[in-house]
């Protein structure tokens, strides 16, 4: 416990109802607060509890206890109605009193992407907390089901939400509420063995694998994703990043339905990414920190996802810095490079990048028993303990060389993660002065959620 209870009065509002947005974690320093990133972090609790549990049992115990008190925020955060509190940018101490000045008012969405992924954190919560507590799983399970079946419903008659840049989720690709989709309905399998999640699983990992890179002739490497269909656009991230969704998705599946006739064409898809991040891993060797990806220069020319991904930033002023980053990372031929950073202007610090990799590569590694992938998921926690060309240790209080990061009104916690190492304007080299500012020094609970997503994996 960091500290007491705190912003009783940041509420929410929603068809005359109104609720307090407290609990769960703050996501950064400035003690703002996004729904889906605390479910992040609880499903990683969970998950590694999961792992630990046999070996040690104090520990278990203690890992389900805080992700307990992350589910009883995303549980609070429901209308009931597909709509949720899902944020609130507060950057201030309030006085709990509800009607002056310093409240501040929450914002509060039915996204299907959001209602998907929520669906999946629940369900396995359900599954998680069954022998623990009867009562809260039923109560968890029953949520998951009616949060799919909203984000089902929205996405089968809007598809695509409309973009709402305070949402670190408004940058959600197609191919991503396909991922978030198969993986829920595939977790909702496994807790209720309901059969018509199985046709759900089915229908929307088959529209995932329509949006995979296989055969492009102008690449030397494959077995990233593309936005959608069409494959004009490949999936990218400036600061949040959920590149684990696609084999998280396929991961489940297989792993949920394990005689469907389909198995053998998810595990190729998961082999053919897995051998996308080895690749990748080879041009940052000896470091072990896996590069953004590869990028073309035909992306400049998409001003829709260009908003999505840089919110903030004015189009036609970076427009040349786009294509002088994109120069500055190794040239693969016919317009391609392949970027250890990635493109970016107003957010720069990777940890949420090459973690949220790194879980892929640990999913695919278990799965298939491969060594190799293992330990590309490994290298990505060893590059946060210190393993990079500083030397220095990104969790504070881990290791003996680790500096100060910007907590602004929080203060020093001991396993704190920053953004992470930036990069010097349109370089693409790891960059990480000393000066204690955000955004790449500036705590944030993601890359500590996705450091113990990987750590269930490789432990």
């Amino acid at each position: 416990q960091k500290h007491g209870v705190c912003h009783g009065d940041v509420t929410a509002s929603h068809n005359g109802l109104i609720l307090a947005y407290q609990g769960g974690w703050h996501d950064a320093a400035d003690v703002s607060q996004q729904t889906i990133q605390s479910a992040e972090v609880t499903h990683a609790l969970l998950q590694t509890a999961h792992t630990v549990k046999e070996r040690n049992p104090r520990l278990y115990m203690r890992l389900m206890e805080e992700a307990n008190w992350g589910l009883d925020f995303i549980l609070r955060m429901r209308f009931g109605d597909g709509y949720r509190a899902t944020g609130a940018t507060i950057r201030r101490w309030t006085d709990g009193w509800i009607g002056n000045m310093d409240d501040c008012e929450a914002r509060v969405h039915n996204r299907s992407f959001d209602n998907f992924v929520m669906a999946g954190v629940e369900a396995y919560a359900g599954i998680m907390f069954a022998k623990e507590d009867e009562a809260l799983a039923w109560k968890c399970v029953e949520a998951a089901k009616e949060d799919y079946e909203f984000a089902a419903t929205r996405f089968s008659r809007i598809g695509l939400e409309e973009p709402y840049t305070k949402e670190h989720t408004a940058s959600a690709s197609l191919s991503q509420y396909y991922g978030a989709a198969g993986w829920a309905a595939s977790v909702l399998y496994k807790a209720t063995k309901d059969e018509a999640y199985v046709d759900y699983l089915v229908e929307y990992i088959d529209k995932l694998l329509m949006c995979q890179e296989t055969d492009n002739e102008k690449l030397p490497i494959h077995g990233f994703f593309y936005r959608d269909e069409s494959k004009k656009t490949i999936v990218h991230f400036s600061h949040q990043s959920r590149d684990h969704i696609f084999v998280q998705a396929l991961h489940e599946a297989c792993t949920a339905v394990t005689k469907h006739s389909d198995r053998q064409k998810w595990e190729t898809s998961m082999r053919l990414y897995g051998q996308y991040l080895q690749a990748l891993a080879e041009y940052t060797a000896p470091y072990g920190m896996l590069p953004a990806g590869i990028f073309s220069e035909t992306e400049v020319e998409d001003y829709e996802t260009f908003q999505l991904i840089h919110p903030k930033v004015d189009y036609e002023r970076e427009k040349p810095n786009y294509l002088e980053q994109l120069r500055q990372g190794i040239s693969l031929g016919n317009g391609y490079y392949l970027k250890c950073f990635p493109v970016w202007f107003s957010y720069r610090g990777n940890s949420a990048l090459h973690l949220s990799m790194g879980k892929a590569a640990a999913l695919v590694g278990n799965y298939f028993g491969d060594d190799a992938l293992i330990q590309v998921g490994k290298e990505q926690l060893y590059w946060t303990l210190g393993k990079n060309p500083f030397g220095q240790s990104l969790i504070y209080g881990a290791g003996t060389f680790y500096g100060q990061q910007y907590t602004a009104l929080l203060g020093e916690t001991v396993g704190e993660i920053p953004v992470g190492v930036q990069t010097l304007a349109n370089e693409d080299i790891p960059y990480f002065p000393q000066a204690n500012i955000a955004t790449y020094r500036e705590v944030w609970t993601t890359p500590a959620g996705r450091w113990l997503w990987i750590a269930a994996d490789v432990l």
